[in-house]
């Protein structure tokens, strides 16, 4: 019961962090894993991208409802992401869990930098999103995040949101829900992958979705 319970608090944290920043919650979900339940890394990661399918799909409804979504280039970035997430999760298994929790360090050194310096911050557009360039950059991107989507447990967000910002002169509440929207097939794509490898804690699954859709 009281794991259940911490279970629900990591989620609901996640999902506020994923509704507010478009970064799926993963880096409030995975370290709430591994030090207050103790989830071995693989299985918190694993876990963690799972329960993220749930609370970025309900995270990215209000953008949607407010038209803060453009679908064509989220299908652009998940053309790329889907890629990625497979080859993150072949990836996890031959990571030592030291190495991994290494890397999920930097990555949220890197998000926390990132927040601080395009925080509200609007671009010129570097590329097109309907030109040839610029839709294969889309997918490049993706392939870069569902990556880290699959091997560390986030939704992508962290490269999603900054990518289109910079490069693609997207508005902060646009690319953050076109952010969430390619995050959802992503980290499904990569829960199937580790749930095929056993990774994925179910009975915390739940808890967690069910906090992060609340939050």
């Amino acid at each position: 019961m009281r794991t259940t319970l911490f279970a629900l608090l990591i989620g609901l944290i996640a999902g506020l962090t994923g509704g507010l920043f478009g970064v799926g919650g993963g880096l409030v979900a995975v370290p709430g894993l591994v030090l207050i339940i103790k989830l071995a890394q693989h299985n918190a990661h694993a876990t963690s991208v799972t329960a993220i399918v749930a609370i970025a799909s309900a995270a990215v409804i209000p953008f949607a409802l407010d038209g803060e979504l453009d679908w064509g280039v989220a299908m652009f970035l998940v053309a790329g992401a889907v890629i990625g997430a497979v080859l993150g999760a072949a990836l996890m298994g031959r990571i030592n869990e030291a190495t991994l929790a290494g890397a999920f360090v930097v990555l949220t050194v890197a998000a926390g930098i990132r927040l601080l310096m395009l925080s509200d911050v609007s671009a010129q557009a570097v590329f097109a999103t309907d030109g040839a360039i610029g839709g294969m950059v889309l997918v490049a991107t993706g392939l870069l995040a569902g990556t880290l989507a699959a091997l560390l447990g986030v939704g992508g967000g962290l490269v999603f949101v900054p990518a289109l910002v910079v490069l693609f002169g997207f508005d902060q509440h646009l690319a953050q829900g076109t952010s969430l929207a390619a995050i959802v097939p992503t980290t499904l794509v990569a829960s199937i992958r580790h749930a095929g490898h056993g990774r994925v804690i179910w009975n915390l699954v739940f808890p967690v979705a069910a906090g992060g859709i609340a939050g």
